[in-house]
């Protein structure tokens, strides 16, 4: 595995408590939110304690359900030079 930079774990820890603090207000068990996410309940707990081997695809899952997706494109926002389609 490999490794990541204090900031990013706590980033990711804080990112699974906040997860959890959702989960919870929504009234959903662990088991309840692993089967909407599409895992196992073991790599949803990972999630909740910031384990930084989960899949995005499965953040951006959990992020849809629980969180605020439509922030997510706020994340690498465009400049006024950058050009749609462009690698």
């Amino acid at each position: 595995m490999f490794s990541i930079i204090d900031s990013e774990k706590e980033a990711l820890q804080q990112l699974g408590k906040r997860l959890r603090t959702s989960r919870k207000k929504r009234g959903d068990r662990q088991e309840d939110a692993a089967a909407r996410c599409g895992v196992s309940t073991l790599t949803y707990q990972k999630m909740e304690n910031g384990n930084p081997g989960t899949s995005v695809g499965v953040w951006v899952r959990a992020i849809r359900l629980y969180g605020a997706f439509e922030l997510l494109p706020e994340l690498f926002p465009l400049s006024l030079f950058d050009i749609e389609g462009d690698d």
